[in-house]
């Protein structure tokens, strides 16, 4: 089994909701105070999201999540794992579609939505496929690519900065704020990758909540605070801000980072999809014990096809697409999927029966 710390967990985690950053909606990056705001209260909320999986890692040490409820009855336990890999799978085709939207945008503009869906899925899919332990050292160097593009990024934008474009405010716009809220909650699905592989964590997985929620919460002020002084007013007209930002930026060495911007984003998003798959494959081998490995491969691979053909047929369509986005943007799958299941789990579950002598780790 694929160990880790928890501060690789940590790392893991902030990779998986900064690669969200790249695709959110252009017009919840309103120009004004209201979005760091919204970011505080949903990142609150995202730690009372977290509780029932904290309780859980604390009851039931070192176990998969769904095995309590299996243990009481395989029906319960089945019926969880199809809502969590449905609320996963629903995860994996956003993320994808957006991607893909984003590498045509910004990148090709004339590559076809189907070939790069699945070129995107394809490398996800080899990720998934060396394992989380391989998945989380590539998170560390994507974490440090980010690091350095945000340190040129505010090196060569020095002069550009304007701190009289921040004023005083708390909320102008309480439709805006609302909605830039339970957005920022369903771009949470790091809440899904922390419940499957909690159990892969040698000790104190808790840790690597509160750590990846402080992190998380400064860089995303810290990147809104940055679109504000340098954008301004004209930051509400702009689909993907810190990209904009980055090919303003003019470096001798790069000329442009906007090159680099792209890369580490579509690195980042290559990642969170390998987790993604990773942690499907992982719930779905819950329910197949058999040994052989080249089955349960053949079985992510048919996993891995179906959300291209999916995310292809959502994503090639205005009218679905837009309605798809309406109910992911609602949170409902994070909400039944990352706080729901584990609540039941915790409240029915049912402990492995320990082996006389064993110690409990420290959680």
């Amino acid at each position: 089994m694929n160990k880790i710390s928890w501060g690789q967990m940590t790392v893991l985690l902030i990779i998986t909701r900064i690669s969200a950053e790249m695709i959110i909606p252009g017009e919840l990056t309103r120009y004004g105070s209201d979005r760091f705001w919204s970011l505080l209260a949903a990142k609150l909320a995202v730690l009372m999201l977290f509780l029932p999986l904290i309780f859980l890692t604390v009851r039931f040490k070192g176990d998969n999540f769904l095995l309590p409820a299996i243990r009481r009855s395989k029906i319960l336990g089945g019926a969880l794992a199809v809502i969590f890999v449905v609320a996963l799978a629903a995860s994996t085709v956003e993320t994808l579609v957006n991607l893909q939207l984003y590498v045509s945008d910004v990148i090709f503009d004339s590559m076809l939505f189907i070939t790069g869906a699945a070129a995107v899925a394809a490398a996800a899919f080899y990720g998934a496929l060396k394992g989380f332990s391989a998945i989380s050292r590539s998170s560390i160097f994507a974490l440090t690519l980010f690091a350095v593009l945000i340190v040129l990024i505010t090196v060569t934008s020095w002069e550009n900065m304007d701190v009289t474009f921040l004023y005083p405010s708390f909320i102008r716009d309480g439709n805006y704020f609302m909605k830039s809220f339970f957005s920022e909650i369903s771009s949470c699905s790091e809440i899904l990758v922390f419940a499957v592989f909690c159990k892969n964590i040698r000790s104190k997985p808790n840790r690597s909540v509160f750590f990846y929620l402080g992190a998380v919460l400064i860089i995303l002020e810290g990147l809104n605070l940055l679109y504000n002084i340098i954008l301004g007013p004209y930051l509400s007209a702009l689909e993907y801000p810190l990209y904009y930002i980055s090919s303003l930026s003019d470096i001798v060495i790069f000329q442009r980072l906007d090159g680099i911007d792209a890369v580490v984003w579509v690195f980042c998003g290559i990642i969170k999809l390998a987790l993604l798959f990773a942690a499907a494959h992982d719930i779905l081998s819950s329910f197949d014990t058999s040994p052989v490995k080249l089955r349960r491969s053949i079985g992510l691979a048919v996993y891995a096809a179906s959300i291209v053909g999916i995310s292809f047929f959502i994503g090639t369509d205005k009218p679905r697409l837009d309605m798809f986005e309406t109910f992911m943007h609602s949170a409902l799958h994070i909400a039944v999927a990352g706080t729901l299941i584990p609540l039941i789990v915790l409240i029915a579950g049912k402990k492995r029966p320990q082996a006389k002598g064993e110690e409990n780790e420290e959680n």
